[in-house]
């Protein structure tokens, strides 16, 4: 009977012990989401719900959604009528420039087929952009296939250029804004094939841009900052007391020996006296040292492309506005002070992976026994009467 309240007691034990550490995954899950957030832009929440809407119609009907995009892309009707267009209208001219009456006429039709080769031609450059490029563009919006989801760390950038406005016109060009969406083919002034988009998603705008331009664009992958960081401090950047080239953290993200002052460790008692825990304050100035050269070079590289820059700077530190595009003295094309502002960013985001301390092992608290000064000695039967008489 005895064994089998053990059991029970111990089984409540550690059911609560693992209640516990339920709930404060879900604690700190939530809390984490709910810091990024905070800490998102206006712009960036903006062009997350847009993600959001597209995805909750797509994934809600998968089937009917793929269908949808059956129908735009490439397979637009509006881009066939062009090339009709586009074909006839140089036969009729090849046809004048045969049959031309004079020399005035016979060198405008000449001119006018010469333009009009010219389109046709960008036009099927067109059609190659866009059979290579919307693939891809439904994998990484939808982040399906392995594609990390967009918005988030190695996934396709929400903000930043012309990149909002840009995902809304892919997703009308794939046929998944509903039935009034609208994407236009027409050849501009100077020759050039153009395309317009209309539609909800646009919210009554009109959108007009060159389609080799347009279809080309590249919103690029948000970077990997704390994966970058990582990978840094567990890369061989001191020599430790055996002259063996040691990094910051091992692989298991702990202190290494080279990185601490072990000299001051200290150990603090828990709450109900039963354990103590040794601390060892991290070198905090090594590690700075150590770090900071490696981290002004990656800065130092993604401000030499102004693109790649303003990914990472809208993205990754969450700025509502563009950097400013502009010619600095360094020859950056990004203003002075935000390029100041670049590199103290991206050192700082190495801070959140380093502990001030390292925790080292957990023991029992040893209690020493008092001993007494002094040893009663054996009395015989006289001496205790004697001693209590």
């Amino acid at each position: 009977m005895a064994k089998n309240n053990n059991f029970t007691i111990l089984n409540k034990q550690a059911q609560e012990l693992w209640n516990d550490a339920s709930y404060g995954v879900v604690e700190e899950t939530s809390r984490r989401i709910s810091e990024a957030e905070k800490a998102m832009s206006v712009s960036q929440k903006e062009a997350a719900q847009v993600q959001r809407d597209v995805s909750a119609r797509f994934f809600q009907d998968t089937e009917a959604a793929l269908i949808s995009t059956q129908k735009g892309s490439v397979r637009n009707p509006a881009l066939a009528e062009l090339g009709n267009e586009l074909i006839w209208g140089i036969y009729h001219s090849s046809a004048t420039v045969e049959n031309a009456k004079d020399r005035k006429e016979r060198k405008d039709a000449s001119i006018q087929t010469s333009s009009l080769e010219k389109s046709l031609s960008e036009l099927y450059t067109v059609i190659d952009l866009g059979k290579e490029n919307d693939p891809l563009f439904l994998l990484e919006y939808f982040g399906r296939d392995g594609m990390k989801f967009p918005g988030q760390p190695g996934g396709m950038a929400l903000v930043g250029g012309e990149t909002p406005v840009w995902c809304k016109t892919m997703v009308i060009r794939n046929g998944l804004d509903g039935k009034n969406s609208t994407e236009k083919y027409y050849i501009g002034k100077d020759g050039e094939v153009r395309l317009s988009y209309s539609g909800g998603i646009l919210n009554g705008e009109t959108i007009d841009k060159p389609a080799l331009q347009w279809l080309a664009y590249d919103p690029g992958l948000i970077l990997d900052m704390k994966e970058e960081n990582m990978k840094m401090l567990q890369a061989p950047s001191a020599l430790d007391a055996e002259n063996k080239p040691v990094s910051i953290l091992d692989k298991s993200f702990q202190y290494n020996d080279a990185y601490l002052l072990l000299d001051q460790a200290y150990k603090e008692v828990s709450d109900d006296g039963k354990t103590q825990t040794e601390f060892i304050p991290a070198n905090m100035a090594k590690v700075i040292q150590s770090i900071k050269p490696k981290v002004n070079a990656r800065a130092t590289a993604l401000l030499a492309d102004y693109t790649m820059a303003n990914v990472v700077w809208r993205n990754v530190f969450n700025k509502e506005e563009d950097l400013k595009f502009t010619v600095a003295p360094n020859g950056n094309n990004i203003d002075e002070k935000q390029q100041a502002e670049f590199q103290k960013l991206t050192l700082e985001s190495v801070k959140p992976l380093l502990s001030t301390v390292a925790m080292g092992a957990t023991t029992e608290v040893v209690k020493e026994e008092v001993k007494s000064d002094t040893v009663e000695k054996k009395l015989s039967s006289d001496e205790l009467i004697s001693k209590y008489a």
